[in-house]
């Protein structure tokens, strides 16, 4: 096969690339297509800028739109043929996933009498098989679909669904089970060690949830046990890729100490043996079960406080005069006078206190007084006052209400829990990486976050969209410091 990637990443000196063990020079941010599908302009666009502007892995999988992401992958290839060359680009797959009509594919061939060994029914709307009989047939078919003969590495898509297979006694010891997923295992490595021979496949591997876990959680996946495997079955085997988790809120990959007897964390593990370690979901945290979007993008930006503090000090000198003159205006009433001087007062006061109130209660509260006062008070001075004063009076009016409306937005803002869960993001990067990610947008810290521990190779981005693209070309021309598992400590503690 050939490979051209270095001469591709010679036309872009100012992105970061690696050299993997195949030889291969690959961008250190890949483009995953999870989300991605043929039919849909936008995505298409989103991963011919990747291809164009310097980011040469693609990383897909047989189940991600149902093999539809693999068929715009083909698409775009045929695309840009003139441009980028196939040896440019480095495409992974996954198999192991059945859903849609993969599923139904395989239910029709149980029905005939010709089931697929060792499949995991996990319900009724997916199943899962890393059986060498299923690792072929899609293997052939998203070749057909990207409309290449070959894809660069093949991985084993999440095979600790295993243990999740309802037909497995709950009294089987753990052992037990795991002497079963192992020998899966090797049976499949059999079956890619065959496809590399034969041309279909450069090298090949496993994408885990399971890869960070702690030795003893039931799904554990032991990365050293897969490459002891493999050890196994040649001296000169291809398995040479792990891809796994990794963000600012699971940051066990490079704090968990699960490999290699308990002496080495995941990716300190990948980068002693020379394995490819590829970091997905960089972007979407997972705790207690709740998806974390890291990310401050779509989340609700505070209004410019300059300009809220411009519009106060602005209002502050309109009503200076007024203070000063109250007694010309004509008011006849004391009490409204009183309740006009007050008003005033209460606006004049925010040139200090406009940000200082605890809570968006607390500014409601003045606000609402405020405003109370002030209905009242330029109600009676526009039945008595100039028509110059009245004048005055709307204009005051009307920069009262702006600037009600700013500070009205800024407790909302600072009220809401998306942006109040970015700043604690952020105050907790801070204090682990002091100095490292600050004045970027939180999407690029936590890439170059993920990338910034040495072992890791690439990190694996859904860009459904050109903006998302940009959004990853810019973090990638940051500079960023290296950083290890005690560092790393600081984002688990939290």
């Amino acid at each position: 096969m050939t490979d051209t990637t270095k001469e591709y990443a010679s036309e872009f000196p100012e992105l970061p690339y690696e050299v993997w063990p195949s030889g291969q020079t690959v961008s250190k941010a890949g483009f995953g297509t999870y989300r991605i599908a043929l039919g849909n302009d936008g995505h298409a666009l989103a991963l011919m800028k990747a291809i164009t502007s310097g980011i040469n892995l693609i990383d897909t999988s047989t189940n991600y739109s149902f093999g539809a992401s693999e068929s715009l992958i083909g698409e775009v290839m045929k695309a840009l043929e003139q441009d980028v060359k196939r040896s440019d680009l480095v495409i992974i797959t996954k198999i192991g996933y059945l859903q849609g009509p993969l599923l139904e594919d395989a239910k029709t061939r149980e029905e005939a009498g010709n089931p697929y060994p060792d499949m995991v029914k996990i319900g009724e709307d997916i199943w899962h098989c890393i059986h060498p009989e299923i690792l072929k047939a899609q293997l052939s078919e998203s070749l057909r679909r990207m409309a290449t003969p070959y894809a660069d590495a093949l991985l084993l898509h999440n095979p600790e669904y295993f243990f999740k297979d309802p037909s497995l006694s709950k009294e089987l010891p753990l052992e037990e089970k795991r002497n079963e997923f192992y020998r899966r295992i090797r049976i499949a490595f059999e079956c890619m060690e065959d496809m590399v021979s034969e041309g279909l496949i450069r090298y090949y591997g496993i994408s885990s949830n399971s890869f960070p876990y702690a030795t003893d959680h039931p799904e554990f996946c032991s990365a050293d046990q897969c490459l002891a495997i493999a050890n196994e079955l040649s001296k000169d085997h291809h398995f040479q890729i792990i891809q796994f988790p990794f963000n600012l809120i699971e940051p066990e990959a490079s704090t968990e100490l699960n490999q290699e007897n308990e002496s080495l964390t995941l990716i300190e593990f990948a980068h002693k043996h020379s394995l490819v370690a590829l970091v997905n979901r960089p972007l979407n945290g997972i705790r207690n079960g709740q998806l974390i979007r890291l990310s401050d993008k779509e989340t609700v930006q505070l209004p410019d406080l300059e300009m809220i503090q411009h519009e106060v000090e602005r209002i502050a000198h309109a009503t200076h005069s007024f203070t000063m003159n109250v007694e010309a205006l004509g008011v006849q009433d004391k009490e409204v006078e009183n309740l006009l001087i007050s008003y005033i007062t209460s606006v004049n006061a925010l040139q200090v206190n406009w940000n200082k109130f605890a809570s968006m209660d607390d500014w409601t509260k003045v606000r609402d007084g405020m405003l109370g006062k002030m209905a009242v008070a330029l109600t009676e001075i526009n039945q008595v006052a100039k028509p110059q004063v009245q004048e005055w009076v709307l204009k005051v009016a009307g920069l009262t209400s702006k600037v009600v409306n700013l500070i009205t937005r800024y407790y909302a803002t600072i009220s809401n829990a998306d942006f109040q869960r970015v700043g604690y993001i952020r105050s907790v990067l801070d204090k682990t990486f002091p100095g490292g990610f600050t004045d970027i947008p939180l999407s690029q810290a936590a890439l170059n976050a993920v990338r910034s521990i040495e072992g890791t190779s690439s990190v694996l981005i859904g860009a459904r969209s050109v903006e998302y693209v940009d959004d990853v070309l810019l973090a990638l021309q940051k500079k960023t410091s290296v950083y290890d598992r005690a560092d790393w400590l600081g984002m688990k503690l939290h």
